[in-house]
């Protein structure tokens, strides 16, 4: 035999040795489908699920509290520097921008809570705003402005006389809806504000995506006296945030890997390398959304009741490969409730200018595909209304994002 050949057959086999993954990496490589997450009411009815008095640690719902909230110490920074603007007489208004489930209502939550003895209106813009009369509408019931009015000046001088305060919106998404026409309703919501921001603290969440239309269409930052971004943790930051929950829950914490959990087993050994595969399975199908981590968390958690132990594996890799090949409404519908935040039926059809039966068709079919959810309009029943899965929705912005249909 050849040295040459020998050399060659050398180097295949040291290729093959550097190449050869390890058991456990090649384990979580298993394919985990989006049709087949479940709802997370499904999650907690499983026999396994965790214990009532731990849920508050796992599910992934805004905080009321500091205990656990992690990084956003510059956050609050900013909107105690932006307070003391106000107080000092400054104009002032501030919008919290941030992707579906950073944080931004934690956030909100807690500086909510640090201000005590101030007067504080809080409400959520539930409903898209598409006129004049709307917008009147909606500040005089958020202000309990009592008999109604139907004029902007009049509005902002009874608000001019209502008691300084500090006023949070959420959902300021709902403000522009991207077809003609609407774009005067977001401009006098704006105006409002913009008039108003010396007698009161004026305080909105916007998520990202539809904040990014509202600049390019309205200028929407000329309107805020401060823009505070909140960014997804650090994936460092976000494992340490978990790691706090783990650690609060009061709950004996085993690390596994895939075939130990199937087998019904959990070894003590390697737990160091077991904890960083939980992790980084963790980080890649959440894309650091911490919302979406949270889920994922819960869903990978196994809880026994006898020893008072909770096991942890890794979750298989989740699998949206199959959206590039959707055809192009389903796709584009998807980035447009990505960049409006929600859309009902009747929006859909008005910006694809499509029947209502087509419309009603194309979000069923990406509800059953669980792409997106339902969700329930107090005010009005009869007209549903959609948003991307929360636990999904990085994977599928971030997807779009691939296919040059969000920006």
């Amino acid at each position: 035999m050849s040295t040459k050949f020998i050399n060659h057959e050398f180097l295949l086999r040291l290729r093959s040795v550097f190449r050869k993954k390890s058991s456990m990496e090649v384990i979580s490589e298993a394919i985990m489908h989006i049709e087949a997450l479940p709802e997370l009411e499904q999650i907690l009815a499983q026999p396994d699920s965790l214990p009532e008095d731990c849920r508050r640690f796992f599910l992934p719902m805004p905080l009321e509290g500091e205990d656990l909230l992690v990084g956003r110490d510059d956050s609050f920074k900013l909107l105690d520097e932006a307070l003391r603007h106000w107080q000092n007489g400054h104009p002032t208004s501030v919008a919290v921008v941030g992707p579906q489930g950073c944080g931004k209502t934690s956030l909100i939550n807690c500086f909510q809570k640090r201000q005590q003895g101030q007067v504080i209106l809080r409400g959520d813009l539930e409903r898209r705003l598409r006129s004049d009369k709307s917008v009147v509408e909606f500040f005089c019931q958020f202000f309990q402005i009592d008999p109604p009015i139907d004029d902007v000046e009049e509005l902002i001088r009874r608000l001019m006389e209502v008691e300084p305060r500090i006023v949070i919106l959420e959902g300021a998404h709902n403000i522009l809806l991207r077809v003609i026409g609407a774009r005067k309703a977001a401009e006098t919501f704006l105006y409002v504000i913009l008039r108003t921001r010396r007698r009161h603290f004026w305080l909105l969440a916007c998520r990202r995506l539809p904040w990014n239309n509202m600049e390019r269409h309205i200028g929407a930052s000329r309107y805020f006296s401060h823009v505070l971004p909140i960014d997804l943790l650090p994936e460092d930051v976000l494992r340490d945030a978990l790691k706090l929950r783990l650690e609060n829950c009061g709950l004996q914490t085993t690390f596994c890997s895939p075939d130990e959990s199937e087998r019904g087993r959990q070894l003590a050994e390697g737990q160091e390398e077991k904890e960083r595969a939980f992790y980084r399975g963790i980080l890649a199908n959440s894309g650091s959304n911490f919302s979406s981590a949270l889920y994922f968390l819960l869903l990978c958690s196994r809880y026994e009741r006898n020893t008072k132990s909770l096991f942890l594996s890794p979750p298989n890799r989740l699998d949206i490969a199959f959206l590039k090949d959707m055809d192009r409404l389903h796709l584009m519908t998807l980035a447009e409730l990505a960049g409006h935040g929600v859309l009902s039926v009747g929006e859909h059809l008005e910006i694809f200018r499509v029947t209502e039966a087509r419309s009603k068709m194309t979000l069923e079919y990406l509800e059953q595909l669980k792409l997106i959810e339902l969700i329930v309009d107090r005010n009005n029943s009869n007209e549903k209304t959609y948003d991307l899965l929360p636990f999904i929705h990085h994977s599928v912005t971030s997807a779009l994002e691939q296919l040059n249909l969000l920006y």
